[in-house]
């Protein structure tokens, strides 16, 4: 009876034991779950705070030297071209006087081992780790703004397939004069500022960044200076060096994609 009853006492014991190491490693499950669940979090707010997409690139430390543009490509039409020769960068530079978002996908403007080739067929055959994009003086005649924005977005998507690693900048539309402005059959100041808001919005839907080179270079009236330009359009040497000197002023890190630029 003593024996029985001396089982029966070692079971409870042991169905005691057995309950509360089982409550105690559902706690412990349970808090390192939570803790789990926590850090997970955490990770990805850590993930989701980075560049703020819908607004341009902030100003940062100078650049100490121009090296940061060696790997880079410019695309652009007669204003870059100017800009290339004005400041002679040591920097790629894709761009033909008329150049429109258009005409990069499809017309032979570039020599490229003997043949003339898109800007497009140039870029597949080029390393590159940035790219800088200014379009849109040409193309602020067309009738439709809609398809402006949605060819420069099929530039960006041709760029990042081409490389998907590459830092893309879209550069603002340079200010043109109140002269041609008010003269010009479709050049108008106000065009030129309604594709500048497109791009902004497609800069944070692409998640690439903008550069607001055209606030830094306009007057109060909001117009390109006079004296920065013979013709009102295309910037005099001055004026370039402040356009480049921008560039060293406003640019992301390497490897971060971030730097000081939050």
């Amino acid at each position: 009876m003593k024996l029985k009853k001396s089982v029966i006492i070692v079971g409870i014991v042991m169905i005691f034991v057995f309950i509360s190491g089982l409550g105690f490693f559902l706690i412990q499950n349970k808090k390192e779950n939570a803790t789990v669940v926590l850090e997970s979090s955490e990770e990805k707010e850590q993930e989701e705070i980075g560049f703020d997409y819908s607004k341009p690139v902030l100003e940062c430390s100078p650049m100490e030297d121009e090296t940061y543009f060696n790997d880079a490509i410019f695309i652009g039409d007669s204003r870059t071209e100017g800009f290339m020769g004005m400041t002679n960068l040591d920097a790629t530079f894709f761009t033909h006087i008329g150049l429109t978002v258009d005409t990069f996908f499809s017309d032979p403007v570039l020599y490229m081992n003997g043949q003339k080739v898109s800007i497009l067929e140039a870029l597949k055959n080029t390393n590159f780790q940035k790219v800088y994009i200014m379009l849109g003086i040409n193309e602020t005649g067309w009738k439709y703004s809609n398809l402006f924005a949605q060819k420069y977005g099929e530039i960006i998507d041709a760029i990042l397939q081409i490389n998907p690693e590459a830092i893309i900048y879209i550069e603002s539309i340079l200010p043109v004069s109140k002269e041609v402005s008010d003269t010009h059959a479709y050049i108008k100041q106000d065009k030129i500022n309604e594709y500048n808001s497109l791009l902004q919005n497609l800069a944070m839907e692409k998640k690439v960044y903008y550069l607001d080179i055209a606030s830094f270079l306009k007057n109060e009236e909001g117009y390109l200076p006079v004296g920065a330009s013979l013709d009102g359009i295309h910037l005099n040497k001055e004026y370039s060096l402040k356009w480049l000197q921008y560039l060293k002023n406003h640019y992301i890190v390497e490897n971060t994609l971030e730097g000081e630029n939050k």
